[in-house]
């Protein structure tokens, strides 16, 4: 696993945030820091008890993608811009959903080349 990942948009690269403990916790808004470190501390717990640091591996990977974010707000406001969009336009550029078969396939066009 690389110390940091490279979190990269349409827009170039964004503010990179380490795949560790710390990386994750100084990225986070402090309102879910609170969280995250009681999450990594029974993690340790569970590390100590069992000797085995796949706990606490896990709960870095989960809170990752919320540190990008809090990170970089920027990402989830284009995010949230492109659900807006895709709830505003439902077509496809092909002028009709496609994702629902017609209700009444005797009106549907005629497949190409039929």
């Amino acid at each position: 696993m690389a110390d940091a990942d490279v979190t990269t948009s349409p827009h170039g690269v964004r503010i990179r945030v380490n795949k560790t403990g710390p990386g994750v916790h100084a990225a986070l808004d402090p309102d879910r820091r609170a969280e995250f470190e009681a999450e990594f501390r029974n993690a340790l717990a569970h590390a100590d008890d069992q000797s085995d640091l796949d706990a606490v591996q896990d709960v870095v990977e989960r809170w990752w993608p919320a540190a990008v974010l809090c990170a970089n707000p920027e990402i989830q406001e284009e995010i949230s811009m492109g659900r807006c969009r895709a709830a505003d336009d439902a077509h496809t550029v092909f002028g009709h959903l496609t994702s629902h078969p017609h209700p009444r396939p005797e009106d549907a066009d005629t497949a190409v080349g039929s």
